[in-house]
C-alpha cells in the first residue's frame, strides 16, 4: 500500500464490478466520493486485473486450506480498496485470520447485512464504516468493534488526522479508541 497506508500488506478487491459499490457510487455517502472507483479507473487501472481475481477468488467459494495465505506481518488490512461481496467473502477473510492468529487483521466494510451473525476470531477487528458524512456515530453497531466515521468540517473529537496509520494503529489495536473520525480529503 501507499500514501496512509504505507507500509501496510493488504489483500484488495476490485471496486469497478462490485455492485454494492456501483450502487453506493450514486449516492450522497463517503462512497460517491469513492478514491478507489477514481484510481482504478485512471492511473491504477494495472490493477484492475489482480483485484478483480481476488473477487472472484474470494466470493466464489470458500478457500481451501492449502489456498490460504500465510503472513507474518504484526498488522493486515483487509480492503485497503474493496468491499465484501457476499458472506462467502467475509467468511474467507475470516478463515485467512484464523490460519494466521499472530497478525491483527482489520476489516472495514458498510455491509452490516454480511457480517451479522458470523462471529470473527479474536485477531480479526471489525470496523463499521459510516457511509455517512458528517453524521459521527459515538459506538460501533452491535457486532463490530469500531466505528470509522468521515466528517467534512472539522470535529472536536476528530482524531484520524491523515498520518501513516503504521504510527497510530487505533484501526488494528483493541487498545484505545474504537471511535475514529477523519476528515475527508
Amino acid at each position: 500500500m501507499s500514501g496512509k497506508l504505507d507500509g501496510f500488506l493488504a489483500i484488495n478487491t476490485n471496486t469497478v464490478t462490485n455492485e454494492f459499490c456501483i450502487k453506493m457510487k450514486t449516492t450522497d455517502t463517503i462512497c460517491g466520493q469513492c478514491y478507489s472507483h477514481r484510481m482504478l479507473n485512471t492511473y491504477r487501472k494495472s490493477c484492475q486485473p489482480s483485484w478483480q481475481h481476488n473477487s472472484d477468488k474470494l466470493s466464489a467459494r470458500l478457500l481451501t486450506d492449502f489456498e490460504i495465505p500465510f503472513t507474518n506481518s504484526a498488522y493486515f488490512r483487509f480492503h485497503g480498496h474493496g468491499e465484501l461481496i457476499n458472506k462467502i467473502h467475509y467468511q474467507n477473510f475470516i478463515k485467512i485470520a484464523e490460519k494466521n492468529p499472530g497478525t491483527s487483521f482489520a476489516l472495514w466494510t458498510k455491509r452490516k447485512d454480511l457480517v451479522r451473525g458470523i462471529v470473527p476470531p479474536r485477531n480479526l477487528i471489525l470496523i463499521y464504516s459510516n457511509p455517512t458524512i458528517d453524521k459521527v456515530m459515538d459506538k460501533p453497531p452491535a457486532g463490530f468493534d469500531k466505528v470509522f466515521n468521515n466528517v467534512a468540517v472539522p470535529h472536536d473529537l476528530e482524531n484520524c488526522t491523515g498520518q501513516k496509520c503504521k504510527n497510530c494503529l487505533h484501526c488494528y489495536t483493541r487498545a484505545g479508541v474504537d471511535v475514529i473520525i477523519e476528515r475527508v480529503k
